[in-house]
């Protein structure tokens, strides 16, 4: 595509922000792997929105090649909306000249989880997973965890709290099991081992006094959760969990990368610090493993989570 801009001087005057010489480095480095560090209140999300506006506006992408990644949708909207009046404004971009037949190009900006949503709508048959599978609203997700608690066999002797608390538990479990991708019956099998060693040993305070007992509530846990797991492949039901476990799943299929890659020459990813197991997995598998993809990780490990 033609370049507009030639020269950082130029982005300064055209978005109005007086750059750092540092904050110029990170918006125009060339398009390799790269990690800004930073701290609260420092302009990250307006460099990353920067960022966009030079390699598009240099000629170097395309803007539907871009794709942004950020936690929560009020900040995918904040910066797709920062990205959109930027490119407006540098004239890359002219949201007046709409042509039915062929819509001008933006760039990809969603949340981690919808990203992972959209992979696996695009393909999860690779996975074996049908299209008509719906997401789980929260309450739902509510819904059917109390279902099998209520219809499990037990006896559960160390699940003592209240039927409210064990339901949150529950979910709670298979989030952590999904976001770490670990199987319940690996959890059951490590814990199970700890006990074994523990049996016997001399626990000399309070809090180690307690570590079998919930040892043994979380091997319970576990056991419903995998119960909890069977009901909803059942019922053709995913939840978040679900949707980045299998996406780190398809992210291991080499054409799944290599197509993503194509498509989006340019990822950014806000917040990096704050990503799972399972998410570093997934864009570690489609945009990593020594491609040396053009991807802008960008974060603060002080404000981790």
């Amino acid at each position: 595509m033609p370049a507009h801009l030639t020269d950082p001087e130029q982005l300064k005057e055209l978005l109005g922000i007086p750059f750092t010489p540092e904050q110029t480095a990170c918006i125009i480095a060339p398009p390799a792997p790269q990690v800004i560090v930073a701290g609260a209140g420092s302009g990250k999300t307006t460099v990353m929105a920067a960022r966009v506006v030079w390699l598009v506006g240099t000629g170097q992408v395309a803007p539907e090649q871009v794709l942004g990644l950020t936690f929560t949708n009020k900040a995918a909207g904040e910066l797709a909306e920062r990205v959109r009046k930027a490119l407006v404004k540098a004239g890359i971009t002219d949201p007046d000249a709409i042509d039915p037949d062929n819509p001008p190009g933006e760039p990809v900006i969603s949340t981690y989880h919808a990203f992972a949503g959209r992979l696996l709508t695009d393909h999860g048959l690779r996975l074996g997973l049908e299209p008509s599978s719906r997401l789980l609203a929260d309450a739902t997700r509510f819904q059917l965890a109390a279902r099998v608690l209520r219809e499990a066999p037990g006896p559960y002797p160390a699940l003592t709290r209240s039927f409210a608390d064990l339901v949150t538990d529950l979910l709670a479990l298979d989030s952590e099991l999904s976001e770490h991708l670990v199987d319940p019956e690996e959890l059951r099998a490590w814990d199970a081992d700890l006990l074994t060693t523990l049996d016997g040993a001399r626990l000399s305070n309070a809090d180690l006094r307690k570590v079998p007992e919930t040892l043994a509530a979380r091997g319970e846990l576990a056991g419903l959760v995998q119960r909890y797991r069977a009901a909803k492949r059942t019922r053709d039901l995913l939840d978040f969990g679900d949707q980045i476990a299998l996406s780190a799943r398809l992210a291991r299929i080499p054409e799944v990368g290599r197509l993503l890659r194509e498509e989006f020459r340019v990822v950014l990813l806000d917040e990096y610090q704050d990503t799972s197991v399972a998410q570093r997995v997934l864009l570690a598998g489609l945009f990593g493993q020594g491609t040396g993809h053009p991807v802008t990780a960008v974060g603060d490990p002080c404000q981790a989570i």
